[in-house]
């Protein structure tokens, strides 16, 4: 994979696009297909109120689906994350800024919750501004082998640090870079748009998504579906 990642623009003010909602339901991931899998991350981690699977919007499925179908044989999609409940956004919100506390004591409230939005949207169930995964449009995964085991992209999930940019590794020639490469084109190019500060996390049809479109947004808040 040697198409190199164009310059990523930060989401600043997709609070402020606009929704016009589809009636589009919730699908599981793990009955997609055989190259698309599935660890629920935060239910493993033991996050009251985590899904014990994951669960996207029904465009987000058919486009991951598509990248699957167009990874080289022997690779797989593992998905991470996809539709999240408010309970577990704030829980993760929550807890970031516990730990941005404990680094930055002299810090302000209202600094450190900016802070905490480079990695971890604001927990959010308005209808005109929902955090993106409650929308079930925001997806978080990698690449794999068939057997679930992930391929090296530098870090680990959710880790929140500088070398988690989707370009951080950019100037860096080798496995790293070129995992991140394919992952990023084969989703790109299937619809889907980056988020600047993590590798792994990816937008369809969300504000994210339509900031990045400059259109309108397809997906609102959705209801939890267990």
């Amino acid at each position: 994979m040697t198409r190199p990642l164009p310059v990523l623009l930060a989401k600043t003010g997709w609070e402020d696009v606009p929704i016009e909602a589809v009636p589009e339901p919730l699908v599981r991931v793990g009955q997609l297909h055989p190259r698309v899998l599935q660890e629920a991350a935060y239910h493993l981690m033991g996050f009251p109120g985590a899904l014990t699977e994951c669960w996207v919007r029904e465009g987000v499925a058919e486009r991951l689906v598509q990248v699957a179908e167009g990874l080289p044989v022997g690779l797989s999609l593992l998905v991470w994350d996809g539709y999240r409940p408010f309970q577990v956004q704030k829980a993760l919100f929550d807890r970031y800024v516990d730990e941005l506390i404990a680094v930055h004591p002299e810090l302000p409230s209202d600094a450190i919750e900016d802070a905490a939005t480079r990695y971890v949207s604001r927990p959010s169930h308005a209808k005109n501004a929902p955090s993106p995964h409650l929308t079930g449009g925001a997806v978080d995964l990698t690449l794999c082998t068939p057997q679930s085991v992930p391929l090296d992209l530098g870090t680990g999930f959710d880790a929140f640090v500088p070398a988690a940019g989707a370009a951080a590794f950019e100037d860096q020639p080798g496995e790293v870079r070129d995992n991140r490469r394919r992952l990023f084109w084969s989703m790109v190019d299937a619809g889907f748009v980056a988020y600047t500060e993590e590798w792994w996390h990816y937008d369809y049809g969300d504000q994210f998504w339509g900031k990045a479109r400059g259109c309108a947004a397809r997906y609102g808040p959705m209801a939890r579906p267990d």
